[in-house]
């Protein structure tokens, strides 16, 4: 009945080059988000110095590269972690400094690395791109707090950081790929709806099924805001902002966890909404599953719940004349079966693209309103791109580049075994 960070005991998946260490090539990765402490025997890793999504603290192996690191590029790469409430023109100008410097030592810091061994697999990550498209994606507004040109400078700064390491590599037949496994666009998510949205979705199922109707159900909303949730919606964003920055990374994740999961009466609790960005991710309260669980998994109770739900989220409107928020709510045991489901959400919402909003309505559930408060201008996009500058000598077999992300690994395999 709590959020917890994804930790190697619990979701590890070995990355790719771990397999073309183990054939003897000599392989180099640093800073590729989401990865778990090294376990490579021989080649050298480093993780969380400077990515966006971190899962852990800054490690290197060998355990000596971290000292050496330190001593050249510091302890820190400048990005830092993102603390998700709206910021300041000060605070959103510091941030696109921030990112442009770290872009730059994350340029010397690959250089230094690639110069260290003649490697068969060397992959970099600039994370600034991904943290920038978040915070720095241009407003419409000319008056908005977003500092003018400033996610062009970073990916400037990201381009001289790459056009650096590219001429390091040239004419010495390196097969380079750079890529992005995603896009940003616009911040078209409506997510900051969904805490309250389930609420009365709530209170509206158990209304209907105890036979209480309309305001009467709707006051068991009030009941179901825990004290965190409460101070993170009123306490200021500058004021959240310094207190997050104070604060050891485990502080932030108990917040986090009590936000979402505190204050609930886990007996009359069918569902919550989960933490997310883009789309809205939902679970259900199940027994068997969850430690207080209330709908039976495979029970008419939870098929209801299913329905009403789905009912309620497709009727969201944000007035009489406009069309829907929501294009979809789908089940993700309808799309992604398998052994890890039940760590998935139950539920997630994709939205129709309008611009945020501040209220929205729909017939079954009446009118919700709630402010974005993450400070995310911009947000993921499903279309990446892939650049493939090839490097075999002539005469050697050609490889068929990837059309899609699950291809890269294959495609890097088969240019090292040719």
């Amino acid at each position: 009945m709590q959020l917890r960070r994804v930790a190697e005991d619990w979701l590890y998946v070995e990355p790719f080059w771990y397999e073309l260490e183990r054939q003897a090539f000599r392989v180099a990765a640093i800073d590729v988000p989401m990865s778990f402490p090294s376990r490579l025997s021989q080649g050298a890793e480093i993780i969380n110095w400077g990515s966006h999504d971190e899962l852990g603290p800054f490690r290197a192996y060998p355990k000596s590269l971290a000292g050496q690191i330190r001593s050249r590029f510091g302890h820190h790469h400048p990005m830092g972690s993102e603390i998700p409430v709206r910021k300041t023109r000060d605070q959103l100008e510091r941030v696109r400094r921030n990112l442009v410097a770290g872009a730059r030592l994350k340029g010397e810091l690959s250089l230094w690395m690639l110069a260290q061994e003649e490697w068969d697999f060397f992959l970099t990550v600039f994370g600034e791109t991904h943290r920038g498209g978040h915070l720095l994606w241009p407003e419409e507004l000319e008056d908005g707090a977003t500092p003018p040109d400033g996610l062009l400078d970073v990916y400037r700064a990201v381009d001289q950081s790459l056009g650096t390491l590219l001429d390091a590599v040239s004419g010495d037949g390196t097969t380079v790929i750079v890529f992005a496994l995603h896009g940003m666009g616009r911040n078209d998510s409506q997510e900051h709806f969904m805490p309250r949205v389930m609420d009365r979705v709530n209170a509206q199922f158990l209304g209907r099924r105890s036979g209480a109707t309309g305001s009467g159900s709707r006051d068991l909303v009030s009941r179901r805001q825990g004290v965190i949730r409460m101070l993170r919606e009123q306490v200021p964003a500058r004021v959240q902002n310094a207190i997050a920055r104070a604060v050891p990374v485990g502080v932030r994740d108990m917040v986090v966890s009590r936000q979402i999961s505190g204050g609930h009466d886990w007996n009359g609790t069918p569902g919550i909404a989960l933490l997310a960005d883009l789309n809205g991710y939902l679970r259900w309260n199940l027994r068997g599953r969850e430690r207080q669980g209330m709908l039976e998994s495979d029970g008419e109770a939870a098929e209801r719940y299913t329905a009403w739900v789905q009912q309620c989220l497709m009727g969201l409107r944000a007035s009489d004349a406009r069309p829907g928020m929501v294009r979809d709510v789908f089940l993700t045991r309808d799309h992604f079966p398998g052994k890890r489901m039940a760590q998935l959400p139950d539920a997630v919402v994709t939205w129709s693209g309008i611009p945020p909003i501040a209220q929205v309505y729909s017939d079954e559930i009446g009118s919700v309103a709630a402010e974005p408060s993450t400070g995310r201008a911009g947000n993921h996009r499903s279309n990446g791109f892939c650049v493939i500058v090839e490097g075999a000598q002539r005469g050697e077999k050609q490889v068929p580049p990837p059309s899609h992300i699950s291809e890269l690994s294959s495609f890097v395999s088969a240019l090292l075994r040719r």
